[in-house]
């Protein structure tokens, strides 16, 4: 389970206009509460392993870049913004993804529904859907669990 920080003020700051009270950034968990559920605690270690899955990735995909630049002699300090593409990624894939779903759900509404738009793109992410789906998975016996996994929630599409 990732690092838990309660009462945070971090949590405070980025939240303060959503509807929850909870988020993970870059791995840790931040939260407004003094103290968690078990299915909350488990729905964001869930989000936890898509962003590490994510940050691996992006890491590849970084040194790929690094590597091919050297190969090629294109390289300078530029470069240290590709430090930005594994620390990014999963929020990148999440907020685009979630656009599409908001502006879908908008284009099928008659007339100007955003909170409804924006509820049905934030439980429509595959990321959401994952963790929705896993989040209980901490009532069974640990043998019986199922956890998330590398590049599961692409099966949510």
């Amino acid at each position: 389970m990732a690092k838990i920080y309660y009462n945070s003020k971090i949590a405070k700051i980025v939240t303060f206009l959503a509807d929850f009270a909870t988020v993970m950034l870059f791995g840790a968990v931040f939260t407004e509460h003094s103290e968690l559920s078990s299915r909350t605690k488990y729905h964001e270690a869930v989000h936890v392993e898509q962003y590490q899955t994510l940050f691996t990735a992006g890491l590849a995909l970084a040194l790929g870049i690094v590597f091919t630049c050297f190969a090629f002699d294109k390289f300078g300090w530029w470069m240290l913004a590709l430090i930005a593409i594994p620390l990014l990624l999963y929020y990148a894939w999440y907020l685009i993804e979630y656009l599409i779903w908001f502006f879908i759900t908008l284009a099928r509404q008659k007339g100007r529904k955003w909170k409804e738009a924006h509820d049905k793109a934030y439980y429509a992410i595959a990321f959401e859907r994952e963790a929705h789906d896993l989040e209980n998975e901490y009532r069974k016996p640990c043998n019986e669990r199922k956890y998330a996994s590398s590049f599961s929630f692409l099966k949510y599409y």
